[in-house]
């Protein structure tokens, strides 16, 4: 099931993908029948042109068709963003496996930011998205029901 905005996950979300939440800040988070937090995703920093994505997990294979469409619809399709930036830490090599493989490509690094050492900046344009011609499966007409950014 995918969970929008539910009140709780976001700061579990935002604690396990080291990230502040704020108020505004919008989650989607993927949880399984009982009602347990699988993992998902917290968008920060809206500028209209971009937006930031934070990912925590804790589960493997948390992730799925419909929270991989979930994920991008909203920054691409309901916000009309035509970048999605990741940060994460160079020495933090399952983040970074992970944000390639779901289609993130590098496009800076930041020296010294952390105390581990640099941040990677990675990104991911809507053209380039190949999750949103995922057909979701069993997909509520209402899911895609945000909140306003502001």
């Amino acid at each position: 099931m995918i969970a929008i905005n539910y009140p709780g996950h976001g700061e579990k979300i935002a604690k396990m993908a080291g990230a502040l939440l704020h108020p505004h800040d919008q989650t989607v988070a993927r949880v399984n029948d009982n009602g347990e937090l699988l993992g998902g995703v917290i968008f920060t920093n809206y500028t209209g042109a971009s937006i930031c994505i934070h990912v925590g997990a804790f589960r493997p294979n948390w992730i799925n068709r419909n929270m991989l469409y979930a994920t991008f619809a909203y920054p691409f399709l309901q916000l009309g963003v035509n970048k999605v930036i990741g940060q994460v830490g160079k020495h933090n090599e399952k983040a970074v496996k992970f944000n390639t493989s779901v289609g993130f490509t590098l496009e800076t690094t930041v020296k010294d930011v952390f105390p581990e050492g640099d941040m990677l900046i990675m990104t991911m344009y809507k053209e380039d998205c190949r999750h949103l011609r995922i057909v979701p499966r069993n997909w509520p007409a209402d899911v895609m029901t945000f909140d306003t950014v502001r």
